[in-house]
């Protein structure tokens, strides 16, 4: 099973000794405070070479039919509980596994893609998933976008139908109006309710592209 990270910028195992080694190696190289804010092109170079150096497992591009997507919660053992969307490409062993956190930009770049491409080209379509970051300057400011790329068979880019962001946006907004309404202007709640529903849009949205799949056995997972 794999997972999206944004500071290598790639596809790496979950629960993988030589992995966590690796990643441990990066974090006390560009320490703690540098890597929890996230890419830099810098911080990506020194984490792809931890990565290369313990022997760990990074893909930059997934290839397969794509055969399910499904939703899961995860408990941690301090009882945290993590919503996930897990895309399955190919079939028995051999499948590929994409385990994604819901509420990562990454994920909800490329849940509508999906559910374009199972409408488009069906269930069992082959397709291609890449991730890589795109650097924007904005107002003074630089802003890191983590990019979905899905794409058909014959490379076409599959582009989500319905616009998905605003739509999130519309509903965050929703949460945070009618908390105002109520006479709550803290500003750490109305960010909370803002996140917590832009979350439950697109785990919604999820749920709705797993219905769309046959019924099978849940796999476990991380």
């Amino acid at each position: 099973m794999l997972q999206h990270n944004t500071v290598v910028s790639g596809f790496i195992l979950v629960n993988d000794e030589k992995t966590s080694a690796a990643l441990a190696a990066a974090k006390a190289k560009i320490g703690d405070a540098e890597w929890k804010s996230g890419y830099s092109e810098e911080k990506c170079k020194i984490a792809r070479a931890m990565m290369k150096e313990h022997r760990a497992s990074c893909a930059f591009k997934l290839e397969g039919r794509l055969t399910r997507v499904s939703t899961a919660e995860t408990q941690d053992a301090q009882g945290n509980t993590f919503r996930k969307v897990r895309v399955t490409l190919g079939e028995g062993r051999e499948s590929i596994i994409l385990s994604l956190d819901v509420g990562t930009e990454f994920c909800e770049r490329l849940l509508p893609k999906l559910g374009a491409a199972v409408v488009q080209l069906g269930i069992g379509a082959q397709v291609s998933i890449t991730c890589f970051p795109d650097v924007v300057e904005r107002d003074g400011r630089t802003f890191v976008n983590h990019v979905a790329s899905l794409k058909d068979a014959q490379g076409n880019q599959v582009k989500a139908t319905k616009p998905h962001f605003r739509m999130a946006q519309d509903a965050a907004q929703a949460a945070v109006d009618a908390l105002q309404k109520a006479g709550i202007k803290d500003r750490k709640t109305l960010n909370m309710a803002r996140e917590s529903a832009k979350e439950e849009y697109f785990f919604d949205l999820a749920q709705k592209l797993e219905g769309l799949f046959p019924v099978q056995p849940e796999t476990k997972a991380a």
